[in-house]
Order: structure tokens, then sequence, then C-alpha cells
């Protein structure tokens, strides 16, 4: 569904957690959108206006929990992020019913299909279906899957010649402190647990899911032909009693991990994602990479052939501003793509879009 390129687009907003809030502030700062509706989870939020909801004057819209108000409300699209953390089947019915109603959706929520190509059938099926009986048109974006792990790559592939191997090195470094949820750290990533535990993202194949796609598009840019896809991974354990803003980390137990999902081409990898997650007393061990800026986290762009390629890049926070970049960036990602996303045939966006030609919020509020 489209709407005129010269009127605001109407936009209904859906999640308002900590990735959620700072998506709507976007939209509420952006004079290219117009927010008409805004759905929540939370019945302390119902009747709240948008505006308190993400650190902004009220604007005239509340809050509702009732998916016919926000249809009624006739947006041209959703901005979709509520948490997809356990309720995976309810995201897909959720973006469904959106789409079939004739509603364009972006989302930060479905990170697999990033490159639907790639998918899981559980996400692409449904979701394809519903674009394909409402006419309208599906995009998953984010900071990283998202723009950082494809749209820079397709840039930095630009300039090069024969190719070896690429890897993408992303560094979670100090996540006690910028990223405090202890279910996160404790529970996915699994710090704090004893040897020999498997990380819940490892075992229950959310390190594959979610970065496969990533893996495949940058393959198929490259035109290589993946014999596999192998997950690669380690923890580390603390040394001793290893003291953080969540509270200590016992001796003996995991206090770090790394993993690595490289496409495979003749029994050598070709093409890899590689992530390494810390605390800030983590003990960096000498067989790992480091980061381009000493305990800084970020990530490294390494291409081998000619010519030899390296890119870093920081996410850092603004000045006045405590918020996570990284969750600014994946809500950002979504909210620049709202008027792409309207405007492009419908079905599933399969590549990365470019992003805003205008970026249309010049002044801080």
């Amino acid at each position: 569904m489209t709407s005129s390129p010269s009127a605001k687009r109407r936009v209904g907003h859906v999640g308002t957690g900590m990735t959620g809030s700072v998506a709507l502030r976007g939209i509420a700062d952006d004079p290219a959108l117009d927010l008409v509706a805004l759905k929540v989870s939370s019945p302390t939020k119902v009747g709240t206006d948008a505006g308190q909801l993400c650190g902004r004057p009220d604007v005239g819209i509340t809050a509702t929990d009732d998916v016919s108000a926000v249809l009624d409300a006739k947006p041209d699209c959703i901005a979709y992020c509520a948490t997809a953390v356990r309720r995976e089947d309810e995201v897909i019915a959720d973006i469904v019913g959106y789409l079939e109603a004739g509603i364009n959706v972006v989302t930060i929520s479905a990170i697999p299909m990033v490159y639907p190509k790639a998918a899981p059938a559980m996400w692409r099926e449904p979701i394809e279906n519903a674009a394909r009986e409402g006419n309208s048109t599906f995009y998953a974006t984010g900071c990283e899957p998202g723009f950082v792990s494809l749209n820079l790559p397709t840039a930095l592939l630009a300039g090069a010649g024969v190719i070896d191997t690429y890897r993408m090195d992303e560094y979670a470094l100090d996540l006690d402190l910028s990223y405090p949820i202890w279910e996160v750290l404790h529970e996915s990533m699994g710090f704090g647990k004893p040897n020999g535990h498997v990380p819940i993202r490892i075992a229950v194949g959310k390190v594959n899911n979610d970065w496969e796609p990533v893996v495949r598009y940058i393959a198929d840019t490259l035109s290589v032909e993946v014999d596999r896809v192998a997950l690669d991974w380690e923890t580390i354990l603390a040394p001793d009693d290893l003291d953080t803003a969540l509270g200590v980390i016992p001796r003996d137990t995991i206090c770090g991990h790394r993993w690595q999902l490289a496409a495979i081409r003749h029994d050598r990898p070709v093409v890899s994602v590689q992530y390494f997650a810390a605390v800030t007393s983590t003990p960096w061990p000498d067989s790992w990479p480091r980061p381009a800026q000493s305990g800084k986290g970020g990530m490294v762009f390494r291409i081998e052939g000619n010519p030899n390629m390296t890119l870093a890049l920081g996410l850092d926070p603004a000045p006045d501003d405590s918020t996570n970049p990284g969750v600014v960036a994946t809500a950002m990602a979504a909210v620049n793509a709202i008027p792409a996303v309207i405007d492009a045939p419908p079905g599933l966006v399969s590549a990365p879009l470019a992003g805003p030609s205008i970026v249309t919020r010049q002044t801080r509020r």
C-alpha cells in the first residue's frame, strides 16, 4: 500500500520497550512522518500519550492495546518494535495480521528476515503469504544483524577485486554496563554458568537463525556456492571471582564467549561472522583478535584479497544521552526505512535498503 510521496507518511507504532521507545521518539521527531496510532502490551501504558512514553512532549496520540484501533487509524506503515524473546510465534502472527490488512511493516523484531531468501521457513512463508494477500510490503532491519552487517559490507565490496575471505568481527564489551539485563547475560549468553554449559543462544539455534541469513547474503553477493554453514564456539572461565556492575561472576564460571558462523567452500571458511561477548572484568585471551580500539566494542570488517581491506566501526553514545548507541542505531535503521518501504513494490524487501535520501531530523529538540 502506498501513499502520496508529498504527504506525510502515516505511521502506526508497536512496542515501547528499550528499543521501541527510541524508535517511537525517532518517529515523533521526524517531520516527514505522522504518528497516527500506538499499540502497547502493558495495561499501565494504555491511555498514556505517546510523547510521555519516549521522553517527548505530548503528541496527541494515546497508547492502546486494541489492534482494531490501530487498523482504524489507517497507517501507511507499522513500525513493529515489540520484543520477540520467547514470543516468536506471536510476533509472526502480529506481523501477518497487519500485512493481510494491507498495511506495510518495518520491523526490528524478525531478525532472521533481514535476508528473506535464507530465513527459516517458519518466518518466511507466513509473512510472504500475508504480504501477497494484503498487497503490502515487509522489511526487517536493525543494527546488527541489519545495516551494519548488510549495508556496510555491500558498500565496502564495491571497491573489491579478488576476494579470498570476508569476515566481520563484532565486539560486545562491557555488557554489564552497556546492556545491563542479567537474564540476557546469564541465561542467553551463559555468564556465571558452570564450565561445560552451552549458552542458550547456541543451544536453541538462535545464532544460526539470526546470523546465517547474514552469512548467506554476503556469500550470494560474492556469488560463492556454499557447501555448508558451520558454527564454531567457545567459552572462557573466570580465573577469580570477577566484580561486575550486575554482581560477582564466580571463579571457574563463564565470563565470556566467542562464536563464529562461517560459510564453508571446499573445506575453508570464505564468509564469516564472529562475535565476542565480555563484561568489564573479562580477561582477554591471547588467541582472540582484539578490537580496533583497546577496551572499546564495535565491529571490524576484514577482507583478504586484492586489495586487502580493514574497516573499523564504533558506535558511541551522544554526550547527553546514556542510551546504548547500538539500541539507537537499531531503532533508527527501522524508522529511516519507513518512506522507502511505503514506496516499494508489494512483497518482501529482499536486499538491504540504502537508507533515507534526506535525514529530516536536523536539530535536537
